[in-house]
Parts: structure tokens; sequence; C-alpha cells
């Protein structure tokens, strides 16, 4: 059973590390679980710095077919550059000429006609080629797998500066681009990738802010508008053996993980950081909106098909990620998940794992079940903590796994003290039975004769199957019989052996009439020698004279014996020597004897089961109830009186303190 536990928890061990590693699907998508739950639980904060112009329902209602013609972005970028916006980027590919140009239109009507017609006309693409000479402008690039077959010479606006090996080998690669015109492209001020990335399930959290498209590196759309923005014309590659250890430009240090990549932290972005494109064109908006913020221009209308979904649970425009993604940037405040903070989650997660598969093996389950909700509370604890300073540790993987491994090895516990319970209910058994013999044996030594019960009866009931309290009698000719009523300091087998030592010096001594203090001596001496951690007995061991109505006696460290008369007058005598057994005695002259009177009398002898027994709810006896219940009886026979006194002790059913053992003497 145990090589098969350990086997069994070694594999469970293996196959969650391994998925840790593995990080198939199913994984990334509980720990995508937890990660949407914080972004949910902890949005705080709002994008301030940026304010996108809306290419909306509304603005395609006025103005007609989308795309429009290219005058109008010109209109637009110059009602913005009134009012001194630091940046302007576009979410629009100008990938083709102007359908619309007039000018295109007149020279192909030219040329379907074969007339000159000499008209002025405006040069539409020209118009905005030199709107966005004099602006600042980002444009779009979009990575495309497939082979092209439109060449595009278009270069990246950005001086990447590599220190270490080449940032290439380790951001997002597309074989090819889709970006606008080469003309276009080279009136701006900048060009910057906007290709999502999102996760498996279609949500976006993270995005690249570097990439190797057509074997070149070109910034994420965000990062080259604050390249623009904040006037920077170099960027800062530092790479290592794992891979990309810093991205900076002079102002900003961007927070990525080894693949170029960002964690978005979305935050609240309200209606009010929207203005409809119609609104720009016809130059009524508010101009607070626009000065000195960051522009995004893009679409939230739902023909164009620009619309994501977001960690936070939200559908949001396209444009709107790159916002987030550009105040994050600005502030620093991105959601930190890199090496480093992967091998932390690791070290956890191996730790909390093998912890749960020893300590339910080591402890008491109730504690092994504190220490895991213990553990798993505080992992929680500890991502949530994290959490606000912007690091992320996925503490749900760990948590399932653990409870996992915690169970297995809690099952494991158990079924292995379920085989040890069955063992020892063996053993148990076959003891009981052992201890039934015992007591059986044991009752057979208690003696049985009606005609000496005429003078004295007694009774035992035991606690366990083996009693520790004994009596005996024995007449050695008419007149005289001996009788002994002991208990043995506590219960059971030992007491049972200790007691049968007793009474088999008592029946050896009887038998050849030897005296009271004789007896005694004997049975202290056996008791002594024979004594298991120094056990003892208290007992009360005395001769009756039937002719002379006389009983002489000896109490070693007895309860007091009982005297009663046929008044119900009770007396009572307290013992004269300590316990039988307690040291050895060499003369017999010790043991000093009392004789009384007991002439209609009757001498009731019992063991402290008696008076210290239950006969209701913590209620014990004691002297003065047994006093009672003879004085109901209304009889001094001690049968009647011993009998009265077990049933009133064993009726309700209480656990018995101690053996009950009563003898009682009557002429």
């Amino acid at each position: 059973m145990k090589n098969k536990k350990i086997i069994s928890l070694g594999f469970l061990l293996i196959f969650f590390i391994t998925l840790k590693v593995i990080n198939p699907h199913i994984i990334q998508k509980i720990s995508f679980i937890n990660y949407d739950f914080f972004q949910k639980i902890f949005n705080r904060g709002k994008v301030t710095d940026v304010t996108i112009v809306d290419i909306d329902e509304k603005s395609i209602a006025k103005i007609g077919q989308f795309p429009w013609r290219r005058d109008i972005y010109s209109k637009i970028l110059n009602n913005l550059n009134q009012y001194n916006p630091s940046v302007i980027a576009f979410d629009i590919v100008f990938s083709e000429e102007d359908k619309q140009n007039p000018k295109d239109l007149l020279i192909q009507l030219q040329k379907e006609t074969e007339e000159l017609i000499n008209v002025e006309v405006p040069n539409t693409n020209q118009i905005f080629i030199s709107s966005l000479a004099q602006s600042k402008v980002i444009l779009p690039i979009l990575g495309e797998p497939n082979d092209s077959y439109i060449k595009n010479n278009s270069k990246p606006k950005l001086r990447v500066l590599a220190k270490g090996g080449d940032p290439r080998n380790y951001i997002y690669k597309y074989k090819n681009k889709i970006t606008s015109l080469e003309d276009i492209n080279n009136a701006a001020s900048g060009i910057g990738s906007i290709s999502l990335i999102p996760s498996i399930d279609g949500i976006i959290r993270k995005m690249p802010v570097l990439y190797n498209i057509d074997n070149s590196i070109w910034p994420s759309i965000a990062l080259e508008t604050i390249r623009v923005a904040t006037k920077q014309k170099n960027l800062l590659v530092k790479t290592g053996d794992y891979g990309i250890e810093l991205i900076k430009t002079r102002k900003n240090i961007i927070p990525s993980d080894q693949n170029g990549v960002i964690n978005i932290k979305f935050k609240d972005f309200d209606k009010e950081n929207y203005i409809s494109a119609i609104d720009v064109i016809n130059n009524d908006f508010d101009k607070k909106r626009i000065e000195n913020k960051i522009i995004l221009i893009g679409s939230s209308a739902q023909a164009l098909f620009d619309i994501v979904k977001t960690a936070n649970g939200k559908v949001v425009p396209g444009v709107q990620i790159h916002a987030h993604i550009i105040d994050n940037i600005l502030n620093n405040e991105s959601i930190i998940k890199n090496f480093y903070t992967q091998i932390a989650e690791n070290i956890i997660f191996i730790l909390l794992i093998i912890f749960l598969i020893f300590i339910p093996i080591k402890i008491k389950p109730k504690f092994s079940i504190i220490f895991f909700i213990g553990s798993v509370f505080l992992i929680n604890l500890t991502s949530i903590i994290i959490y606000q300073f912007n690091f992320y540790l996925d503490s749900l993987f760990s948590t399932i796994t653990g409870t996992v491994i915690f169970m297995a090895s809690l099952y494991f516990r158990y079924i292995e003290e379920n085989i040890i319970a069955i063992e020892n209910d063996k053993k148990q058994s076959i003891l009981k039975k052992e201890r039934e013999i015992a007591g059986e044996v044991q009752k057979k030594l208690f003696p049985k004769n009606k005609k000496i019960e005429q003078y004295i009866f007694a009774k035992n009931t035991p606690a366990k199957d083996v009693s520790g309290d004994y009596y005996d009698y024995y007449q050695v000719n008419d007149n005289e019989i001996y009788f002994i009523l002991g208990d043995v300091t506590g219960k059971g087998i030992k007491a049972g052996i200790l007691m049968a030592n007793a009474a088999a010096v008592f029946r050896s001594l009887t038998k050849m009439n030897a005296s009271v203090s004789k007896t005694a001596l004997y049975i202290n001496n056996q008791v002594k020698d024979s004594s298991y951690q120094s056990m003892f007995i208290t007992a009360i061991l005395g001769r009756i004279n039937i002719e002379k109505k006389v009983m002489e006696f000896i109490n070693m460290g007895h309860e007091p014996m009982m005297v009663l008369d046929e008044n119900f007058k009770f007396e009572y005598v307290k013992s004269t020597l300590p316990p039988s057994g307690l040291m050895a005695v060499k003369d017999e002259s010790f043991f000093k004897t009392t004789t009384i009177d007991i002439a209609n009398k009757t001498i009731l002898i019992y063991t402290d089961g008696v008076t210290e027994g239950y006969v209701d709810e913590g209620k014990e006896l004691e002297v003065a109830g047994l006093e009672n219940e003879i004085k109901k009886l209304n009889t001094t026979l001690p049968e009647t009186i011993i009998n009265h006194a077990t049933k009133i002790l064993t009726e309700k059913g209480f656990t018995l303190r101690d053996d009950i053992t009563a003898l009682g003497i009557k002429l």
C-alpha cells in the first residue's frame, strides 16, 4: 500500500508539473479565468490622455459610403490641428488609391472618351498627403502571414538600437505587410502596427509592442504614437539569454515580457473619450478634448467589423485597445507577467503541491485541512495583493492542482488508516475475546455456596470484561467462615491478575485455618511481590463465628465498613491499616485485628464503585444515598440491599466508573 501511494502521488506530481510546463489550451483557459476575474474586480482608473475620433454610425449616415474620400480625412486633420493635439494616429489603412478621387475619375473619363476635358478638379489623394505632411500623424501597418502580390517598400520611421542579440528572434513575426501606399506613408511622422493578437478564446488580453514584419522591426501603433508625441527618434531594445529584457525610449520604459508583449491593464473608458467624426468635420466639439491629447481615429460602427472582446468582459472597438496600451505605457501601469513572474509562479506551484502531498501524511487530518485551507487562502491573497502593484501570478491553477493533490494524499491517508483500523479491530476483537474468556474464568473464582449464603451474600458487576474487585468466603468448620472483599487500584486485566494472586493466597491459608493476621500478612507480601507499577489492594478481611455471633476483621485501607442494626441505625468502622501490597511486612503482629458483636446486625462491605456510581446524569449514589435506599427498602437483608443497589446503578445505562462489588453479612 505504501509503494502504491508513493507511485500514485509521484505520478500526480509529475503530471501536473508537465501540464504546467507544456501549458496546453485547457491550462491557458484556466489561467484566463483567474486573469479576467482580476481585471473585472480590480478595474480602477480612467484613460484620460487619449481621445478617439469615432467613425460611428452617425458619421457614416451623414457622409455616406465608407471608405470616405481622402479630402474628408484631410478636413478632419485640419480641424484637429487647430487645437494642438500632441499626435494623431489612424486605425485605418490607406492601402489603395482613393477610388473617389475626382482627379483620377477625370483622367479615367478622358481615357474612356478620348477627349480632353479642361476642368480643374481637386486631387483628394494629394490633399490628404499634404495634410499628413503638415501634421504629426501615425499610420498603421498590419502583419500578413501569407505571400503578398503588392510591392510596398515602406520602411519603419523608428530607429531601433539593439543591445545584445537580435530582437527579431523573439518578437511576433509576419512574412509580409499590409500598409498604406508608399507616398502616403512617406508623408506620415510614424508607422505602427495595429495587428491584434487575441488569445485562443478570441479575447484581447495582451498586445505586442514590437513586431517582426517583412524582416523589419516595427513598433505597435501605441508605441509609435508615444514616440512621436514625446519627440523621440530612437528605441533601445536590450535582449538576453531568454529574450527581451528591456524596451525604452529616453522618456518611457515599456514593461514587456521576453517576447515584447505587454499585458493590457484595462481601465474605464468613458463616452467622453469619444468624439464623432462628423462633429470634427463640422468643427462642433469641445476643443479641450483635443488640446495636448493623443488622438486616435478609428471606427465603432458595427458594419465595419472592428469590434473585439476584452479581458474585463467588455466588447469595444479595436481602436480602444490601442488607447488602453498608450495609457498603460504613459503611466507605466501594464500588468507585468514576464520571465521572472513565471519563475515565481512555478516555484510557488511546486512548493504548494509538494507540501500538500506530504503534510496530510505527516499530521492529523483536521490539522492538514487547516493547513490546506490556509495555504490556498495565502496563495490567493498573495496573488491579489501583488496584482495591486500590477504583477500577475496565476493562483487558480495552483489552487485546483493543490486541491486534487491534497484530496489524493488525504484519500491515501484514509485508506492507510482504514487498513490500520481494520487490523486494530481484528486485534481488539481477539483481545476482547481473550478478556471475555478471562472474565468468565474470573467469575468461576467467585464462590457459590448456598449453605454459606444464608449468612453471607456478595455480588460483583465489572466495569470491564475483567474485574479488579474480588470477594471470597470459605467455611472452615461448622461455626467459622472466612471472608474477604478487595479492590485493586485500576481496572482490567492487570487488576484481575493481581486480584487472582491475592485470591489464591486467601484460599490456601483459609483452608489451613490460619489466623486473620497471618492471612493478611501473606496476602500483603504476595501483592507486593507481584504488583505492577506499584499497584495495591484495599481490602477487608475477616472471620465470623456463627455460634458466638462475633466477627474478627481487619480493614486494610478500604472504604469504611457499614454496620446496620434493626432500627436502621448506621455506624461505620474505618480503616486502621494501609492498603495491602504497599510495603513488605515481616511480622503478622503488624496486622492487628478488631472483634465486634454482630448479633442482630447487618454488615455491609462495598467498593467505591457503589458509592461513586451514577444514579442520574452527573449524580453519584454516595453513602447518604445508600442509607436512604436501605431505609426505603425497609429491610436489613444483605441480598435485597445489594441487588437493589446494583440495579439503581446500572438500570439507566450510564458507563460504569468502576466495578460494583458488595458483600453483606447477617447471622
